[in-house]
């Protein structure tokens, strides 16, 4: 995202990191005369807090050397650089703070076992020795000879700092990826909200800044985490259960057919047989086997619920696709244009950014999917709408992606670029915008919907209200006699189910689980009914004793 010109994050390597770290570890070490491992003690000690280090350095100096253990003990027994050489055994390194020596064996294992528990609580490295809490700074460090072991220092340190710095600057959370965002928090327009969906990093991966989980808008943190922990796997457990089982007739218990397509009868673990495709009993049949597969008739919560579930793994297949499809255009697509085009940096990076603003807006249509499931769970009125804005956005996005075949094909045959780059960055702008106004669409809540609804609600009420109080008579006798239709209605229905000679064999298929999101923090309405939990459902039409 971009504000006046400038984003509002940055990707930096490790090494612009550790400068970022090394640049605060120096200012302390120049500023109060102390050793740079001491100020890095120091700082690590104070969650790398310049401004409380500066403070408790100034008061008093000695007292918080003190305090940390940083006070250096010399023993006659010990070199003056703490190191200890004997023949046929390896060197003996001891911190400045205490005099118990240990081989570069001994400290590896004590720094793997130590950093590998390492919590927020218990941020400091000390000595080996059980009953020494002397810290163990760079300055020991350093005197090991082993390369891994520096190396798994540095780590610790420079994790501490990001650790500390964890509301500006954290790590991308890619499997392998090692580049950090800094977020530039003067640049925010209100919240960390603003960041148009998510970050970036160079890796290519996508997160939120608040939860580090995908980028999820225009969903909440909150509702993406019940999403991916509960509601998902749900959806596709229940769509599982109504797609290769039956209830059973006698207990209700679901019933999953065999592999052996000619079996007909299937014995449930009550003990009860039962055909898989009529439900009756292998008697009933009476050798005959021609009978029909009783159709599901599947509640609106299934069928809505199963159109979600599909919904949503066609919008994630098309993510997939539209990343697949950025990695072929650097791999393959940007060296046929620079080879036959005579690309530059500049036509690079704006087919680039075209490519790059398809994947985001995939991401953006596949969350939208379950911000349309919460929203018709807990404010239903709004899913229509919901459902127009997720079309118009979709129709933006494949008006882009044919802009960029047009002029990536024209500009392969004609082979020159420069004409066609004007219409392809016009085109990202305008679907960037786009999709930039109907996230932040989607997390306003469409608050003028509610009033619309409620508005037309006290006009009805206030128009019945105004017949009634001009014409009492005239309401009286309409409700009279709608009161009377009702009653002939209920005996004409009492007299059919009497009349009826056998109930109609109707197979209800169980209601799917959902979970209860916390989309806006929105309870369902008082008089609304609370829905039934997944297959909770009363005993099997054709309940009978096996």
């Amino acid at each position: 995202m971009e504000t006046d010109g400038q984003r509002v994050y940055s990707v930096l390597t490790t090494n612009e990191v550790g400068e970022k770290m090394t640049s605060e570890i120096n200012q302390i070490s120049e500023v109060f005369l102390l050793s740079k491992s001491d100020a890095t003690l120091i700082l690590i000690s104070l969650r790398w807090n310049s401004f409380k280090a500066s403070d408790r350095l100034g008061d008093d100096k000695e007292k918080l050397l003190s305090d940390l253990g940083l006070v250096k003990v010399f023993s006659s027994c010990q070199e003056s650089d703490s190191v200890s050489s004997f023949a046929g055994h390896e060197n003996l390194v001891s911190t400045p703070f205490c005099s118990h020596e240990f081989s570069e064996t001994c400290w590896k294992s004590h720094l793997n076992n130590l950093l590998e528990r390492k919590t927020e609580e218990e941020e400091r490295v000390v000595c080996p020795n059980p009953d020494c809490v002397a810290p163990v700074g760079p300055d020991t460090i350093e005197k090991l000879t082993e390369p891994a072991v520096k190396m798994m220092y540095d780590r610790y340190v420079l994790g501490s700092f990001v650790e500390a710095n964890k509301e500006s600057i954290k790590w991308c959370p890619a499997p392998g990826c090692e580049y950090a965002i800094e977020l530039h928090e003067d640049l925010l327009e209100d919240d960390e909200s603003s960041l148009d969906f998510g970050v970036v990093c160079l890796c290519g991966h996508t997160f939120c800044w608040s939860c580090t989980l995908e980028s999820h808008r225009p969903v909440t943190c909150k509702d993406a985490s019940v999403w991916f922990s509960s509601t998902l796997d749900t959806l596709k457990s229940n769509a599982w259960l109504l797609e290769n089982t039956k209830r059973c007739p006698n207990c209700n218990c679901h019933v999953q057919r065999t592999d052996d397509p000619v079996l007909r009868m299937i014995t449930c673990i009550c003990s009860c047989s039962f055909c898989w495709r009529c439900f009756r009993s292998e008697e009933e049949h009476n050798g005959k086997w021609n009978c029909v597969e009783f159709s599901f008739q599947l509640s609106m919560r299934q069928v809505d619920d199963s159109r979600y579930l599909r919904l949503w793994e066609t919008c994630l297949e098309e993510y997939e696709n539209s990343k697949s499809d950025l990695k072929a255009i650097e791999e393959n697509g940007v060296p046929r244009l620079t080879d036959n085009c005579n690309f530059n940096e500049r036509d690079v990076d704006a087919v680039k950014e075209a490519t790059l603003l398809m994947v985001q807006c995939r991401l953006v249509l596949k969350w939208s999917c379950a911000y349309e499931y919460f929203i018709a769970m807990y404010q239903s009125a709004k899913t229509q709408y919901v459902k127009h804005l997720r079309g118009e956005a979709t129709k933006t996005l494949l008006r882009h992606i044919a802009t960029q075949e047009e002029l990536m094909n024209k500009a392969l045959t004609s082979g020159y670029f420069s004409s066609f780059k004007v219409k392809l960055s016009d085109s990202s702008t305008i679907t960037g915008n786009y999709f930039h106004e109907y996230v932040k669409t989607l997390e306003s809540g469409f608050p003028e919907i509610q009033n619309l609804v409620t508005e037309d609600t006290q006009q009805r009420h206030n128009s019945s209200s105004h017949f009634t109080s001009l014409h009492p008579q005239l309401h009286h006798h309409r409700s009279s006699f709608t009161d009377h239709v009702t009653d002939l209605e209920a005996d004409h229905k009492t007299k059919e189910r009497r009349e009826r000679s056998s109930p109609a064999l109707i197979l209800i298929a169980p209601q799917l689980v959902t979970c209860s999101p916390s989309l806006a923090d929105v309870a369902p309405p008082e008089n609304q009914e609370t829905p039934q939990l997944a297959f909770d459902q009363g005993p099997h039409p054709r309940m009978k004793n096996c």
